[in-house]
């Protein structure tokens, strides 16, 4: 099981936020690249990104930062926030990246996800708010509903779901473990699961799940977790 350390980018920074709320955010550091050295030295090897400005506008305005990213990152490199074109996903899989996140686009326009079939790097982004996806920066609920988006993301073979429950994001409150297993026995893609991950115990849970992986940020940044006991548990 892959364990993601979470970096999301917003104005240049390093920060988290609090249930996906722009006015709720923490700073944690003012250089995400020295940010990134700095857990690579202490053993991370995958890594998480999030363009927050990317997802608020509808377009990437961090790519500087993340092509810096992708030179020292030693691993699994997922990206997402504001990818909504085929052109900016081809930008994304030329500089490397392992893993092109989707979501908004995906569900206003399925032929869109259809048309990234074959690419073999794509991740549907599931964000869940009571039951329900999200899109929009998790601002808005989507109109496509969640078994239909599943079937349309098995038909384009995408690599992985990341299921990620909104109301437990940046809380410390624990994995919305009712939500995973009910998608994960809906669908035979893998999941990565995020959101709410802070103890030792949640990410054996989530492996002993059969998750593929498990997104941890804030418990990292507010050192409730360290990197290296993590990574005893991948």
């Amino acid at each position: 099981m892959k364990i993601l350390f979470a970096i999301d980018l917003m104005d240049g920074k390093c920060v988290r936020l609090t249930k996906g709320d722009f006015s709720k955010v923490k700073v944690y550091s003012s250089d995400p690249k020295a940010q990134v050295e700095e857990m690579v030295k202490k053993g991370a090897r995958d890594f998480h990104i999030i363009d927050l400005d990317g997802a608020r506008e509808g377009k990437p305005k961090n790519q500087r930062v993340i092509r810096e990213m992708r030179k020292i990152i030693p691993g699994y490199m997922q990206v997402g926030g504001g990818i909504r074109s085929r052109e900016v996903v081809r930008m994304f899989l030329e500089w490397g990246v392992d893993g092109i996140i989707v979501g908004t686009k995906a569900y206003r326009d399925p032929d869109f996800l259809r048309s990234l079939k074959g690419l073999g790097k794509i991740v549907l982004g599931v964000d869940i708010a009571n039951g329900k996806p999200m899109i929009m920066g998790w601002k808005k609920e989507a109109k496509i509903g969640l078994n239909e988006i599943l079937e349309i993301a098995e038909a384009c073979e995408v690599s992985s779901l990341l299921v990620t429950s909104i109301e437990r994001d940046g809380t410390l409150s624990g994995p919305d473990f009712e939500t995973l297993r009910t998608i994960k026995s809906q669908t035979k893609i893998p999941i990565i699961a995020s959101g709410g991950i802070t103890r030792k115990e949640d990410i054996k849970a989530l492996k002993g799940m059969g998750m593929d992986g498990v997104v941890v940020g804030k418990a990292i940044y507010e050192r409730i977790l360290s990197i290296e006991d993590v990574i005893e548990l991948s």
